[in-house]
């Protein structure tokens, strides 16, 4: 369910241009998504594993084909007040395009994952153990 929240807002957002019209320079924006992660507690390694095992391979093979230039992984190393997170993941996409092309990640997913329940087993666990998700989606500013 949460995954297809995310597609929506993401579609409304790459469909419909929150400036009225696009202007030039839009079309040179990078977009930046940042996934925010609270997990149930005592489930943080359980999470990355699954994480680095059934997700983060489908963000690589979208990175060789150009999609994604850059996916980098954090964890907090000291909070100073929130909201808290245990994880938050950036990706850089080439474009809107590419961050809208969710038939890229389908066809990555199903062609690493032959086994489907078993990855779908995973990545529903994955989600049973995540408290709260978030995600903002952000451009450069070039002033």
């Amino acid at each position: 369910m949460r995954r297809a929240v995310f597609w929506v807002l993401l579609i409304a957002v790459v469909v419909v241009p929150l400036g009225g019209t696009p202007r030039e320079e839009d079309d040179e924006l990078q977009p930046v998504v940042e996934s925010y992660y609270r997990l149930a507690p005592g489930k943080t390694e359980e999470w990355l594993a699954l994480y680095t095992k059934e997700h983060l391979p489908i963000l690589r093979q979208r990175q060789k084909a150009g999609d994604i230039e850059r996916i980098v992984i954090y964890r907090p190393f000291l909070h100073q007040g929130g909201p808290p997170w245990d994880y938050k993941v950036i990706l850089v996409y080439r474009d809107f395009e590419a961050l809208g092309n969710r038939a890229a990640f389908d066809a990555a997913e199903r062609r690493l994952y032959p086994v489907w329940e078993t990855h779908r087993q995973a990545e529903q666990r994955r989600w049973e153990i995540t408290a709260q998700h978030w995600d903002n989606i952000m451009v450069e500013v070039r002033p």
